[in-house]
């Protein structure tokens, strides 16, 4: 029997021979493969912060809009450099000539540095972008976030503090009752615009509501508009006049009941605070109120100014540019209701300074007529400061009175 002949084992040379091999197409390869990894960052780093820029133009002007600017500049400086190290990373990069393999060495431990770093960037980005949503209102655990949510359309927040209420003794226009005093409040929404015609219609068709006006037979009504002519239709954001106290006292309850929230009427200490938006001056533009800032008789200016225009009617409620604090025409188009009791003699607010300063006065418990802020189209300049106080009796309704709300959430 012939013995079978052992298969031969490759030589050593040959086994060396195909480790360089092995080794040499791996050197090769590795760049390749390093590449395509930094190719994939770069994608990343492009469509993920373009993504992240639709998010923000989403949510922003929501009640969930993400916050902190700084976290939103570092979201997309991350990114940037992660798009700029992976371009050098892919960039070809002149070696000096050691011999191929130490060139090919020297690309990956290049390639290498620069997919690292990338792919940190970009993380830290898509980390800095998580930030801001999860900073943002939406994601607070405070019982204030339901109630932020329920905010109706067109209302601003007005936050809290303390300011002096009133008028200086040297304010040109001053009146008697204009007594400074501090007062504080705490935060509150108020509506952006007065209350407007067509706002006020629905209210009539939905509810029956007879007004003040309808129950006296009086041909003026809040169909009519300051020439006594019925509204047309153009006029319809134009702010609702011909209103009396409890008209709109009758408007807040109806509306309140039909959704379900509460609105009201401000208080004379809310308007004040609202209208001057942190401004000491005797209008919230300062010194002066001029034609093209307010809708009030420019015929008679304030301070001896310079004369303007006299538009004889009210204007659509967001006409002209809104006070610090986004309300429109705070000063002039319509008187505005107050739910506060008039106190000319200012005893309410001597026997509030007895306890400190008041907080969130609400005015006397009674009286006989109501309070109006703000000037109207129709009278002069100096009725239009923030501090200028007048009032009607309840059951009254003008030409030029309306009202704006607050909402409570």
């Amino acid at each position: 029997m012939d013995e079978q002949t052992p298969p031969q084992s490759a030589s050593p040379s040959t086994r060396v021979d195909e480790l360089d091999k092995a080794f040499v197409a791996d050197l090769i390869e590795q760049p390749k493969q390093l590449d395509k990894l930094s190719r994939l960052v770069l994608i990343f780093s492009f469509v993920v912060p373009v993504l992240y820029a639709i998010g923000l133009k989403f949510f922003s002007g929501s009640e969930s809009a993400p916050s902190g600017l700084w976290l939103i500049v570092a979201a997309f400086a991350s990114w940037f450099v992660s798009l700029l190290l992976s371009l050098f990373g892919l960039m070809p990069r002149k070696q000096r000539s050691d011999g191929a393999e130490a060139m090919y060495l020297a690309a990956i431990r290049y390639k290498r540095r620069m997919l690292i770093g990338s792919s940190l960037s970009c993380f830290l980005g898509v980390c800095m972008a998580g930030l801001t949503f999860m900073s943002s209102p939406s994601s607070s655990v405070e019982p204030s976030t339901t109630k932020a949510k329920q905010v109706p359309q067109n209302f601003v927040l007005i936050h809290g503090g303390e300011f002096m209420m009133g008028s200086p003794e040297n304010e040109v226009g001053r009146g008697n009752d204009e007594m400074q005093h501090k007062v504080k409040l705490s935060d509150f929404y108020m509506g952006k615009y007065e209350v407007t015609f067509a706002e006020f219609k629905k209210f009539i068709e939905e509810s029956g509501y007879p007004t003040d006006a309808e129950k006296g037979k009086d041909p003026w009504n809040w169909h009519h508009g300051p020439s006594g002519k019925e509204r047309r239709q153009m006029e319809e954001n134009h702010p609702v006049v011909n209103v009396s106290w409890n008209d709109a006292d009758a408007y807040c309850k109806w509306l309140s009941q039909k959704t379900g929230q509460t609105y009201r009427l401000p208080t004379e200490a809310e308007w004040e605070y609202a209208c001057r938006a942190g401004n000491p001056k005797p209008f919230n533009t300062g010194d002066n109120l001029t034609t093209s800032q307010a809708n009030y008789d420019g015929n008679y200016p304030y301070n001896n100014n310079q004369k303007g225009v006299y538009r004889q009617n009210t204007l659509p409620v967001d006409t002209f540019k809104p006070n610090a604090w986004g309300l429109y025409n705070m000063h002039g188009n319509v008187f505005e209701w107050c739910s506060d009791w008039y106190d000319g003699g200012g005893a309410y607010y001597e026997g509030c300074k007895a306890g400190g300063v008041p907080l969130n006065p609400v005015g006397p418990k009674n009286g006989s007529n109501r309070v109006i802020r703000g000037g109207s189209w129709s009278t002069l300049a100096v009725y239009c400061r923030s501090a200028h106080r007048h009032w009607y009796s309840p059951d009254l309704r003008d030409y030029d009175v309306g009202f704006r709300l607050v909402f409570v959430p």
